[in-house]
């Protein structure tokens, strides 16, 4: 009884394995390995009841038994034989995308060190709006910012400004004003 007990346990762990093999085809999408491991399994989980009937009920010449025992066992090992190897290119796509991945991380680790970005404190002129930089320099907002950032500035004049600057002409030269 303890033989039919051991029988069945292994019986029950490759139905288990079987099952994980079934469920793997549809996850990877790579039928024909998994499929062929799945029926090594199957017919190992058959020899394993070929076994364990024969243990319970003792009906089987034991010669017969035994070419059962084989030819099944071959059947499962060659299957399990093609499985395996026409599983590697699953193995070495899931290589390659990894190597892949490592690339890209490494890519976008150095394009993140090579952005500028402006995000402290930043010392201005109350008076003439010059910035000091790092090293204690004082300089132009506009200068300042390009050699921070990817920032570059074209110049204009705001309306109060032209106001104070031009209070005569200040309606003639503001955008999309025409007075005459």
């Amino acid at each position: 009884m303890i033989f039919a007990t051991i029988i069945f346990i292994s019986l029950i762990l490759q139905c288990i394995a079987v099952y994980y093999f079934f469920r793997l085809i549809f996850i990877t999408g790579h039928t024909r390995a998994w499929l062929l491991l799945s029926l090594g399994i199957t017919t190992m989980a058959a020899r394993r009841f070929i076994a364990l009937v024969t243990e319970l009920f003792n009906q089987t010449p034991h010669h017969l038994m035994n070419y059962s025992f084989e030819i099944t066992g071959i059947l499962g090992s060659a299957m399990m034989v093609a499985g395996v190897i026409l599983i590697k290119p699953l193995f070495i796509m899931i290589k390659n995308a990894e190597e892949e991945q490592r690339a890209l991380a490494m890519s976008l680790k150095e394009a993140l060190s090579n952005v500028k970005v402006l995000k402290e404190l930043l010392p201005i002129c109350a008076i003439c709006k010059k910035i000091r930089d790092d090293d204690g320099y004082w300089q132009q907002i506009e200068t300042y910012i390009t050699n921070n950032s990817d920032t570059y500035f074209s110049h204009g004049i705001c309306p109060d400004c032209c106001k104070k600057l031009y209070p005569d002409q200040h309606e003639r030269m503001l955008p999309g004003k025409h007075h005459d």
